[in-house]
């Protein structure tokens, strides 16, 4: 008789409390979560990165003239598609009248050992200059060029401006731009330096003959074009130092900064190249499927093993830098619902606004609301309530040291039914 009474008892307990849990709208009947699998929330390193098409291209484009009244093309030593070396035999040309190609020629020496020299007094500036003073700040522009300089003035305004610059900054910023500063100088004296020999050639040869000039590549590169003849512009040069090109579509556009980092793999597992957005286009390349596409060119640096395995029209696979968190707490997106993360502590389980940083599919960096050791609930799909929790019984997770002080027979039943 007992039994026949209990089951339907039984029964109309569990569907009375069911029908008072789906009508209670406003939350006044408490629940207890069930949490099957919970973490601690780690720091980590979070990089939010944008991804884009690109290749390898050539850095510069270097035209080679023969100007009109200095003489006649004589001789075409390339071809189109020849890939040459800086100080290479480009063409012979035969000079229309020798004292003014031979005043032309010797100007341009005194010239040019004029701008190497202040080039080298540049640098023996940096040399001299006392690091701990400080770095050249940011808003300190170094002079790119010494193609106009007046050489008379280079020496006392570049030192004077160095020296007061490298007061106002740190020792580490010290380093840094100095360094970036010399290797400039470097490159513009090798460039001098360069055309100053093959200047001096130049003029060697026309004193020898008479009457031609050899003109030599002004850098490494491939032979793009050859003009006509008659034309002003000889030849095209591509240059054999490379930039990552590639192109971003307008919504991209509007995340992109120039001096943001990149990093772009060749593909068929080729080198990993690190560099910075040095160029970023104002103005749509194309517009396509109704979406413009900006252009945009960056710098990177490599050694010599990784430059052998590098040409011009390889793709790359190019992610850049948008923002990046250092050893912040990071959670799964998912685990974000609505600027908000639910988080354990004491036996509750309650929600907590966030702040969300760098972000990607896997990692979003919190910048504030909860911090590195905070437990969380492992499955970001659920949805709890602001209520007490309870997890299965898990002993290989429990401090023994400290269970006496936590323990409740309560709770320790739930979990143990609930394993």
């Amino acid at each position: 008789m007992i039994k026949k009474i209990f089951l339907p008892a039984a029964v109309v307990l569990v569907l009375l409390n069911i029908g008072l849990l789906f009508w209670d709208d406003e939350g006044r009947i408490g629940r207890t979560n069930f949490i099957q699998d919970w973490e601690q929330v780690m720091a980590q390193d979070v990089e939010q990165t944008l991804s884009a098409p690109a290749v390898l291209a050539s850095a510069d484009k270097i035209p080679v003239y023969l100007q009109a009244g200095s003489g006649s093309l004589s001789e075409m030593l390339v071809d189109k598609g020849d890939a040459v070396e800086e100080g290479d035999e480009l063409f012979t040309y035969q000079v229309n009248n020798y004292p003014k190609t031979h005043q032309e020629l010797s100007t341009s020496i005194t010239t040019l050992e004029e701008q190497a020299a202040a080039v080298e007094q540049a640098m023996n500036q940096i040399d001299e200059t006392d690091a701990a003073v400080g770095a050249l700040p940011e808003d300190i522009t170094i002079p790119e060029s010494f193609e106009n300089v007046d050489v008379e003035n280079e020496e006392n305004a570049g030192a004077e401006a160095i020296s007061e610059a490298l007061q106002q900054a740190t020792e580490e910023q010290t380093a840094q731009i100095q360094e970036h500063y010399r290797i400039s100088l470097e490159k513009e004296l090798a460039e001098k330096q360069a055309t100053l020999s093959a200047t001096e050639d130049q003029l060697a040869e026309l004193e020898a003959t008479g009457e031609y000039v050899t003109v030599t590549s002004p850098a490494s590169g491939t032979i793009n074009d050859i003009a006509e003849p008659g034309e002003a512009k000889v030849m095209t040069i591509d240059s054999s130092d490379l930039i990552i090109s590639g192109e971003l579509e307008e919504t991209e556009r509007k995340l992109v900064q120039s001096g943001m980092t990149v990093k772009a793999a060749v593909a068929d597992d080729g080198p990993v190249l690190e560099g910075e957005i040095t160029e970023l286009a104002d103005q749509p390349k194309s517009i396509k499927d109704k979406t413009s596409l900006y252009t945009f060119e960056a710098s990177y640096q490599s050694d010599e093993e990784q430059a052998d395995k590098l040409v011009a029209g390889y793709h790359l696979k190019t992610d850049i830098l948008l923002a990046y968190a250092s050893q912040a707490p990071a959670v799964k997106p998912d685990q974000i619902k609505n600027g908000k993360v639910w988080t354990m502590a004491n036996g509750q389980a309650f929600t907590t606004q966030v702040k969300v940083g760098a972000k990607n599919d896997k990692q979003a960096a919190i910048t504030s609301g909860i911090e590195p050791g905070t437990m969380i609930p492992a499955q970001p799909d659920d949805y709890y309530e602001n209520e007490p929790f309870v997890t299965p019984w898990k002993p290989q997770q429990i401090n023994w040291s400290d269970f006496r002080e936590s323990f409740t027979s309560y709770e320790f039943l739930l979990g143990l039914l609930d394993y």
